[in-house]
């Protein structure tokens, strides 16, 4: 009988073997790792590899927020379990799902170590940077409880506010948060003390609402009592297409070029100004009126832009007279003048220079002679080569016959005469019914001759298609392109051009 228990042994250590012929694991779960950013989307689920014990898989089950327990409920499907929270999970949280090793299948096999996965709803992202702060470093408070305003490139929690921000000496004081949570604000509970220079610290501990830290220490010093230091300009700006300064504006009587039609200006102080103040300074002498596109309020720096388009080729004023405030009520003291002259190369009109007309016009691919060339500042020329050469009227007289017109355009840089502009208003007028040309096609490329007009060749150049019916009558040739011819950059000419030919 003592024998039997050593015969039994191998074959209940191989039992045990065949129980774990297959080990109980976590197959697959949702969502998935990464960020989610449609938190309401998200389905928490965890999929078995066997048939779970449901009451133990539910009560090792976890899931927590930004490292708090949330509670739901549970249901199931088959061998996956599905997780609902009680409250909708939420944007900017980093979450942790946990399934403790207790959980097991319907033999008892439990999971050979605890299972964690983590997903987020909280995009990556740079770190939260100041971007600007009142009162400036070694600046003033002026008023009894005036703010403390701190903005951010992104958003940030309250909680940082109060825990990473400190005033030395100590101020008691409440924050609160503007400008879609990017601005925190601190409005003390009691006045500054007068003649108190404070120190303000933002520990690098301060967290946005990304969570993500600023990183590094921030320290700044101001002092509590009447500021009696006028505002300087320190700087006058051409702005490009992004906003960014292109080129310093000098002061009269240096003249300003380069500016489009669309140009924009800012204005740089050494301390935030008043911009209605800064408003009423400020004329233009002649030219549209100026609309502020900063913010009304405080500001150390202010953009500008204009009413309406320049005109090419203008000039005028921009004056700045004294009289600008600041938060302590001191007027700056200095006048400037700028001389702005709007000559951009992307605001230039398109403007007609001359045409080229065909020998034989009936003929459209006929480059004899390369054409007659006849430009906008010699007006009253005859329509004719030379004695010997037939001119561009030498057809049949009375006869419809197919012909083209060249016209050349000075254009702004990357930009050339819009075709449905120029098909509008182009036109061709006889005296004494001497010759018609009525246009029924515009074309910018594809010419009837392969090579520009030589001198001509840096200009845009347009082909005009039409009927022509000469007669016998001598009279005056007129091609006319009418006010206000477009480019494809939107700029607009308002000038009619006229070139008179002799027939």
């Amino acid at each position: 009988m003592k024998i039997i228990p050593c015969l039994l042994l191998p074959l209940l250590i191989g039992s045990c073997d065949l129980l774990r012929d297959s080990s109980f694991e976590v197959e697959a779960w949702s969502p998935g790792e990464g960020c989610h950013q449609s938190p309401e989307n998200i389905l928490v689920s965890v999929l078995f590899s066997r048939d779970p014990d449901r009451a133990a898989a539910e009560q090792a089950f976890s899931l927590t927020e930004d490292g708090l327990a949330l509670g739901g409920s549970f249901a199931w499907e088959g061998r996956r379990l599905f997780f609902t929270p009680a409250a909708p999970l939420e944007r900017d949280r980093n979450y942790l799902l946990t399934l403790l090793a207790g959980a097991s299948d319907t033999r008892g096999i439990s999971l050979e170590k605890k299972f964690e996965a983590s997903f987020t709803t909280r995009p990556q992202s740079r770190r939260p940077e100041l971007v600007s702060f009142y009162p400036p470093d070694e600046g003033f408070l002026t008023l009894g409880r005036e703010r403390v305003e701190l903005s951010f490139s992104g958003p940030v929690s309250l909680n940082s506010c109060v825990d990473a921000v400190s005033l030395s000496p100590s101020q008691a004081g409440t924050w609160h948060l503007e400008d879609d949570e990017r601005t925190a604000v601190f409005t003390p509970a009691e006045p500054w003390v007068l003649g108190t220079r404070y120190r303000l610290h933002i520990s690098s501990l301060f967290a946005g609402k990304t969570g993500l830290t600023l990183g590094q220490d921030f320290f700044c010093h101001f002092t509590a009592g009447p500021d009696d230091t006028p505002p300087v300009l320190t700087g006058a700006y051409l702005l490009d297409a992004s906003g960014e300064p292109e080129t310093s504006m000098e002061l009269f009587p240096e003249e300003n070029s380069r500016w489009e039609r669309d140009s924009r200006f800012c204005l740089d102080f050494s301390e935030p100004v008043d911009t209605a103040s800064l408003k009423k300074c400020l004329e233009v002498e002649p030219g549209p009126s100026l609309v502020m596109e900063t913010a009304p309020g405080f500001a150390d720096s202010v953009i500008f832009g204009f009413s309406g388009d320049l005109s090419y080729g203008s000039r005028f004023l921009i004056k700045l007279n004294a009289g600008v405030r600041d938060r302590g009520e001191n007027e700056s003291a200095e006048a400037h003048v700028f001389r702005i002259y709007a000559d951009g190369i992307y605001s230039k009109p398109p403007a007609l220079i001359g045409i080229r007309l065909p020998v034989q016009p009936w003929k459209l691919k006929n480059a004899a002679g390369g054409g007659l060339v006849f430009p906008l500042d010699e007006p009253f020329a005859v329509l004719r080569v030379s004695e010997d050469t037939a001119d561009w009227t030498d057809v049949d007289y009375e006869t419809d016959k197919s012909a083209w017109i060249e016209l050349y355009f000075d254009a702004a840089e990357g930009a050339a005469p819009d075709l449905f502009s120029l098909r509008e208003l182009f036109r061709a007028e006889a005296t004494n019914n001497a010759l018609s040309f009525s246009p029924s096609q515009i074309a910018g490329e594809n010419f009837s001759l392969p090579e520009p007009h030589p001198e001509w060749a840096a200009y845009k150049r347009v082909e005009v298609r039409g009927i022509l019916r000469d007669s016998t009558n001598s009279g005056v040739v007129t091609f006319m392109i009418g006010s206000g011819l477009l480019d494809t950059r939107g700029n607009r000419n308002e000038n009619v051009f006229r070139l008179p030919l002799l027939k």
